[in-house]
């Protein structure tokens, strides 16, 4: 019932807002190039709107699969495959803990800022890693935790509750308020541009399902299972306790 929620929630949020295609792909830049990616199979795991789906299938993967429990976000995924005219990529609805895919299916999966809301994120992991090819690359967005997370939860937990008609109008409330705050005292420009500050309170405080975890945590799962760490993000938000921490990584051949 849970991941049911996850779905309907993204159905409001991915059917609404489409983050900026270039502003998206700088980000990517920052740890795949189109060398890298050419006449790849991608696995975009959780794709939400497609937007990095499109990105891949743009810079010359072979094929791009994009899933997502969202009808809705599969919608919008759809928009953008039409919209850019992508024969190389496709969407499709599955649940990331139990896929249909044989094991060493795709040389790159990315999952930028979903595993933390699967009911298991451990598991969603180990089934990302079994569907990956030996010398594949991983890529993993999460969501870290911080000696303020419980005042987050306490937040979350009580939006979560208000009728799903007002969270567009709340989100928006509470960017307003918290547009200053950001100005005067963030700590650092976001990795990621391209998203109204609305977008992401309503991602932030109305998901049902948000799990949080140390970047060392998430450093010791993938070393213990032979992977190796190319590239980190310590911080892709303005501030720490908004922030995902991101780790690139190698499976073992």
């Amino acid at each position: 019932m849970n991941k049911e929620k996850v779905g309907r929630f993204y159905d409001v949020v991915w059917t609404e807002y489409v983050p900026e295609y270039e502003a998206s792909e700088k980000h990517w830049a920052l740890f795949y190039t189109p060398e890298e990616v050419s006449g790849k199979t991608i696995l975009d795991a959780g794709c939400g709107t497609g937007i990095f789906s499109t990105i891949f299938a743009k810079n010359g993967a072979a094929m791009v699969t994009g899933i997502d429990i969202s009808p809705g976000s599969l919608g919008t995924a759809e928009s953008l495959k039409q919209r850019f005219g992508l024969p190389n990529a496709r969407f499709e609805k599955q649940d990331m803990l139990h896929l249909p895919y044989s094991d060493a299916s795709f040389d790159i999966v990315w999952a930028w800022g979903t595993v933390h809301h699967t009911t298991n994120p451990p598991a969603a992991i180990t089934e990302l890693m079994r569907t990956l090819k030996p010398g594949g690359s991983l890529f993993l967005a999460i969501y870290k935790k911080t000696k303020v997370t419980w005042i987050h939860e306490i937040i979350r937990k009580t939006l979560v509750r208000t009728p799903r008609w007002s969270w567009n109008f709340l989100a928006k409330v509470m960017a307003f308020f918290g547009t200053p705050i950001v100005f005067f005292f963030k700590k650092r420009e976001k990795s990621r541009k391209g998203e109204k500050l609305s977008e992401l309170i309503l991602d932030w405080y109305f998901v049902p399902i948000r799990h949080y975890y140390t970047p060392e945590e998430i450093k010791a799962f993938l070393e213990e299972r032979g992977y190796a760490i190319e590239k980190s993000l310590a911080h892709s938000g303005r501030f720490d306790s908004s922030s995902n921490f991101i780790y690139k990584s190698r499976k073992p051949l």
